[in-house]
């Protein structure tokens, strides 16, 4: 079959034509709609393997965070700023990228409030009067009530029989005791210098969405441009300021490495073939493979990363390998032949660089799967473009003398052979030894902040605004789950002492809880209780000091009464008003199973964290998640793995060569093999510690130093060879150099150990070759 294709011309311009237009049809469909394109770097990471209610609760709070948008506006002329908090609010309800604005509470929100909170004001009791009546404190609150009737600016009065001690009001009050002012019905923050009102924006979709992003940001900066001249400052929080930061990065570093390898490639090409026409040649493959790559990714994820892009970008160095042999080869031999004597090395080398890469995908991380697929179709669609392609496209190709030939081959005759160079051996072997102690004594590094980059000064924007409005902590938090949310709140009210400690100690900062806003049925019905206490002790005689009549006190426990009937029940309560601010902090249900969470202020320290996570190992029920701690012990999980996964790349790739080259298939392994344990050692010093990325691009080293073994193998060390897998391993180290200067983390990670990686293999295989005769 092989025999007939080769001796067949028109049986390789059809199969060719039908490649060519295959590729076209599938980037037709590809691009026939606009791709996704993702900047989320926590997509390339692996979903939770915790329990189905941990994992929406995370989902719960990812999502509310992730779509928040904080704005700031600080001036000093009060009245100017009232005008500019106004017009950007109507500007962003205007826009379908926007769900929802908050930027005032009318008078009208918070009588609807108050009316519906005022049913069950003997149920919601506010903090102060709860402790007051627990320890029998009464005279405390027949004063405060006192003092409320005899405040002339007081707000909020109800009849004297219908609300005596003025509990709705101490409610009202105790709600409105936060880091916000409602000043004119606008939010003014407390916490700043200068005047300062808050806009809370709500997006429509997810903040990695290009389109999304151009759309907010622009007219924000528009809007910038505008309050700038009017000496107010807009100041912003949020992660779609980091998604489009980090989109601007990943797109400005696709166009500088890849334009750049490219260029350097071209230039490196030239020099050596001094013609145009192999350039051209090479650049056909180069194209091929990254459409294809490009359209296949799309369509199997329905959306492609930009960090696959970026990475993808780094392959043009490996996929114009195959081009370079044929093209070497050509050299001594016409174009019909040359596919009959580099095949087997290019099947070969094809097979062992796809494997390779596609060991990746078997990782559960959703990024690597998509480089993987990425490098496996761009390969391969290079591969079969210079086997279909090429030998049409050289027919009539004046190959001419290769200067470079000769002077690489020198140098490779000039290294030192392992075998026969007991000092060479013996360096060796003292290096390794070597590498593996520091291997053995040095750290990993599995934390996910180092795999996150943000600009210094949306950081401090961050800072800044989390600090004046006293902002909740979203990586830490505790998971309260029960059978209903009724049984959530009386788990919540169980542990909310503990927590009253922890910060009165200065553990804590803070916390907000369910519970304070809805207490428990049961709580209700004991606040009830104390109430008719309250009533027992001192309603006689607040009323005489008031020269009330005595059928005074009879309607008001009448109205008491009638008051204490109905209970809020969760159902109710979450109806209301005033229960949209602390929607958030319900889990989605799943079956039979609910759950709310408890946040908290600031950032948790060693200490804080170690006492939430004994508070609720002592709980039933109740969960201390770190999000940050739960992802870096993922990472260290699957860093374990993919240590796995390139030690079982090297014994399949050394059982499937054995077969064909026996004893001498050292040679082929051992270069890679030495270049990874060496370019580890290196990473382990320069980085502090090695991570599962390291590990990861250990495996494109292997990929690409088997090519250079093989090929030298199958070619018998020809000087032409030598020539192409130099050219191939140089494109490979300019295209992965320059992916190690990303600010990306993950392409640094990749970029630096392939670097390194590639050099030791170029150094190295020569030594391992038989000696010249």
């Amino acid at each position: 079959m092989s025999k007939f294709f080769f001796e067949h011309d028109s049986l390789k311009q059809v199969a060719a034509i039908s490649w060519l237009l295959l590729i076209l049809l599938v980037v037709f469909f590809a691009f026939k709609t606009p791709p996704t394109i993702d900047s989320n770097i926590m997509a390339l990471l692996p979903l939770s393997e915790q329990q189905p209610i941990v994992q929406k609760a995370t989902t719960t709070i990812t999502e509310n965070f992730s779509k928040r948008l904080i704005l700031v506006l600080s001036g000093n002329d009060e009245q100017q700023l009232h005008t500019e908090v106004e017009a950007l609010a109507n500007h962003l309800q205007q826009m379908p990228d926007i769900a929802e604005v908050e930027w005032k509470i009318t008078p009208q929100d918070r009588d609807r409030a108050q009316q519906e909170r005022y049913p069950y004001r003997f149920m919601l009791l506010d903090k102060y009067s709860r402790e007051q009546l627990l320890s029998a404190d009464f005279d405390a609150l027949y004063h405060r009530a006192l003092m409320q009737l005899y405040n002339p600016i007081s707000v909020g009065k109800k009849a004297l029989i219908e609300d005596p001690f003025g509990l709705s009001n101490a409610i009202s009050t105790n709600q409105h005791q936060s880091a916000i002012l409602v000043i004119d019905s606008l939010l003014k923050i407390k916490n700043l210098q200068q005047p300062s009102y808050l806009l809370l924006v709500t997006l429509a979709a997810d903040p990695f969405l290009s389109t999304l992003q151009t759309n907010v940001l622009t007219m924000l900066d528009d809007r910038q441009s505008i309050l700038t001249q009017l000496d107010i400052d807009l100041t912003m929080s949020g992660m779609l300021l980091h998604a489009a930061a980090g989109e601007r990065q990943a797109k400005h570093e696709i166009s500088t490495i890849g334009l750049s390898s490219l260029l350097a490639i071209l230039l490196i090409m030239l020099w050596v073939f001094r013609q145009f026409k192999p350039l051209l040649l090479l650049l056909f493959p180069i194209l091929i493979g990254c459409l294809s790559a490009t359209a296949i990714t799309i369509l199997v994820f329905d959306r492609i990363h930009l960090v696959t892009l970026a990475f993808g970008a780094g392959l043009v160095g490996v996929s114009v390998d195959y081009a370079l042999h044929f093209l070497c080869e050509r050299h001594l031999s016409p174009a019909k032949t040359v596919l009959k004597k580099i095949m087997p090395g290019l099947i070969l080398g094809l097979f062992s660089s796809v494997m390779a890469y596609a060991v990746q995908i078997v990782a559960p991380f959703p990024g690597l799967q998509q480089m993987a697929v990425f490098s496996v179709v761009g390969l391969s669609a290079s591969w079969l473009t210079v086997v279909l392609w090429f030998p049409l496209l050289t027919n009539t190709f004046n190959a001419r003398p290769l200067l470079a030939t000769q002077t690489l081959d020198r140098l490779r005759q000039s290294f030192p052979r392992a075998e026969h160079s007991p000092l060479l051996l013996g360096a060796l072997i003292i290096a390794v030894m070597f590498s593996l102690s520091i291997l053995w004594s040095g750290n990993s590094v599995d934390d996910i902040r180092l795999l996150q980059t943000s600009p210094a000064n949306l950081l401090a924007e961050d800072k800044k605004i989390q600090t004046a409005l006293g902002g909740n902590n979203s990586a830490q938090f505790l998971l309260v789950s029960a059978d209903d949310l009724e049984q959530c709140l009386q788990k919540e009210e169980q542990i909310t002492k503990r927590l009253d400690t922890l910060q009165a100690e200065g553990i804590l900062d803070g916390y907000q809880a369910l519970s304070q806003a809805l207490p428990s049925l049961n709580r209700q019905a004991e606040n009830v209780k104390l109430v008719q206490q309250l009533y027992d002790q001192q309603l006689s005689a607040f009323y005489h000091h008031l020269k009330l009549s005595k059928n005074s006190v009879t309607t008001a426990q009448q109205h008491f009464k009638q008051s204490t009937s109905t209970l809020l029940s969760p159902d109710v309560w979450q109806q209301q008003y005033a229960s949209k601010a602390w929607q958030n902090f319900i889990v989605p249900p799943t079956a039979n199973t609910a759950a709310t969470m408890i946040r908290f202020t600031g950032i948790l320290n060693d200490k804080a964290k170690q006492a939430l996570a004994s508070l609720a190992d002592d709980h039933v029920g109740i969960l201390y998640i770190d999000r940050i701690d739960t992802i870096s012990k993922l990472m260290s999980k699957y860093r374990i793995e993919g240590i796995d996964l390139v030690l079982k790349a090297y014994l399949c790739v050394w059982l499937i060569l054995f077969f064909r080259y026996k004893s001498q298939v050292w040679r082929i392994i051992l270069p890679p093999l030495l270049a990874s344990i060496f370019t580890l050692s290196i990473l382990m010093t320069l980085e502090q510690g090695v991570n599962l990325f390291h590990w990861l691009a250990l495996i494109l080293v292997l990929g690409i130093g088997l090519d250079m073994g093989i090929f030298l193998t199958e070619t018998k060390e020809s000087a032409y060879t030598w020539l192409a897998v130099s050219l191939s391993s140089l494109t490979s180290i300019l295209a992965f150099g320059l992916l190690s200067l990303s600010d990306t983390p993950v392409l640094h990670h990749f970029g630096l150990t392939v670097l390194l990686g590639l050099i030791f293999v170029w150094l190295l295989a020569p030594m391992m070759r038989k000696v010249p005769t």
